[in-house]
């Protein structure tokens, strides 16, 4: 017994389904990245001030 998947037909081709997936990934992407920068932006900024204090004090 096997099934006929000859008349089948979809909505969309595979590179629809690529196109929307990249496009996916893009929006999501940027949601993280603007995360990290939430997270590492001030560690970055205190390692600056901490650098310029440290030869400010030699």
């Amino acid at each position: 017994m096997s099934i006929d998947w000859t008349g089948l037909s979809l909505p969309f081709s595979v590179t629809d389904l690529i196109t929307s997936g990249n496009g996916l990934l893009g929006m999501v992407g940027a949601f993280v990245l603007l995360g990290l920068a939430f997270v590492f932006v001030p560690k970055v900024i205190a390692l600056i001030r901490n650098s310029f204090s440290a030869a400010k004090g030699r």
